[in-house]
């Protein structure tokens, strides 16, 4: 009988472990069956009060203005190298990397701090930049009313005597898209570059 009652015991103290997830360790679990009062459990550094205030805690420093930037710098890279091609992006790549993402991170960067945080989530980037001769890299939008938010774009410019250039720039929904703020400009060379996307 002896026998019975050690292997239900164990049986029960490895079930419960299971059901709660591992939240209840087994040795948590023989403290309390033998009698360990609550307030010892409770100064344990592992018992399941401190597992959720750690928690908690951990949830409160999340920053969703940082996992926006963060997301939203890597896309704007993607769909950068994907508009380029593989024709432009081995010429441009250099100073597309020192002077044009920066800028971009920067002009997310103070979309982000203006616009409410609650809101960051409902935000998407749109998946296809313009090829041929478009300006279009890629837009923000806001997915409740699927209104662009800002708008990244690279114009070619062929001023005389000068070359070719990339003039990479931004709209904003503030000003209706009309304000053209400029990021950077990049030399592409005296002759004709190929299509976007080509």
């Amino acid at each position: 009988m002896k026998n019975w009652s050690r292997i239900l015991k164990k049986t029960l103290v490895v079930g419960l472990s299971v059901m709660s997830f591992g939240m209840i360790t087994p040795s948590q679990y023989q403290e309390w069956y033998e009698g360990t009062s609550a307030k010892d459990v409770k100064d344990k550094p592992y018992s399941i009060t401190d597992a959720a205030q750690t928690f908690e805690a951990e949830e409160l420093t999340v920053d969703p203005q940082g996992e926006f930037l963060s997301f939203m710098v890597s896309q704007a890279e993607s769909q950068s190298m994907k508009k380029f091609g593989p024709r432009i992006a081995p010429v441009i790549e250099d100073e597309f990397y020192s002077a044009v993402l920066p800028g971009m991170q920067t002009a997310l960067e103070q979309f982000s701090a203006e616009y409410p945080n609650e809101r960051l989530q409902d935000i998407s980037i749109s998946e296809k930049p313009s090829g041929g001769l478009g300006e279009k890299i890629f837009h923000l939008y806001d997915n409740e009313t699927r209104k662009d938010l800002i708008r990244f774009h690279v114009r070619r410019e062929n001023p005389p005597g000068e070359g070719h250039w990339f003039e990479f720039h931004y709209h904003t929904y503030k000003d209706d898209f009309t304000a053209h703020h400029s990021i950077a400009r990049v030399y592409w060379s005296q002759n004709t570059p190929p299509k976007w996307l080509s």
